[in-house]
């Protein structure tokens, strides 16, 4: 459990990287899901929102997947152009590489996604003057120890002064952890993070705060000891 001025929010490590995957919600293309059921679906003890979704007017329903993602092999989506966006990618070699979203996907990489901005690069802070405001937020990344690290941060509940942080806080609170790739992902009313049956943290979004946040077209699942898929 993390805990600033303007923000609380939750810190996961997670000690073998061959555990996680990223995992589609069932119904990519037409609807998404929460990301504790995509986990459930796939034996995961942890669960957190990956890839950012088409959202017009603030009433997308998760279906339809923003930029380009890889879970498992497979490809979904389209690369992102501008040039500001990323893709973390997860390698057999159980590593994180952050690329450039219009680049070509490394060879060996099994699972990834697209945003911005690149946080952390082989140990080094990018600052943004772009993501200063505070705002939940969801990010991931990888330590020294090749350890993962999920960190979500919940806001937007100002009548309780929680208001979120900036990406930069994110990148420092990492960078604790020994933490040599991080990127950051979609917030806002989409960050969650799940664990063994529950949410530990609340959505920013009122109509979801208790039920698991918005619906997504994937998460980040990190599964039980001795689970495996065909």
């Amino acid at each position: 459990r993390l805990k600033g001025s303007t923000y609380r929010g939750v810190l996961v490590i997670m000690k073998d990287p061959s555990r996680l995957s990223l995992q589609a919600a069932s119904t990519l293309g037409s609807v998404g899901q929460v990301c504790g059921k995509i986990a459930e679906a796939h034996g995961g003890v942890i669960g957190m929102t990956g890839s950012g979704f088409i959202d017009p007017g603030g009433n997308g329903n998760g279906g339809q997947l923003a930029g380009y993602a890889m879970s498992n092999g497979e490809a979904h989506g389209t690369h992102f152009g501008a040039w500001a966006y990323k893709r973390i990618e997860l390698h057999e070699d159980n590593l994180f590489y952050i690329k450039d979203a219009n680049s070509t996907v490394g060879e060996g990489c099994t699972d990834a996604t697209e945003f911005q901005p690149a946080m952390i690069i082989d140990g080094v802070k990018y600052t943004t003057d772009y993501w200063t405001d505070t705002q939940p937020r969801a990010c991931i990344g990888q330590s020294d120890k090749y350890e993962i690290l999920m960190l979500v941060i919940e806001g937007r509940l100002w009548l309780e002064g929680i208001n979120g942080t900036s990406v930069n806080t994110c990148s420092d609170i990492l960078l604790q952890h020994g933490c040599m790739q991080a990127m950051n992902l979609d917030g806002g009313s989409s960050a969650m993070m799940w664990f063994d049956g529950k949410y530990v943290m609340r959505s920013s979004s009122p109509d979801n705060r208790y039920n698991g946040g918005r619906e997504c077209p994937n998460a980040w699942v990190y599964k039980a000891a001795g689970t495996f898929e065909e």
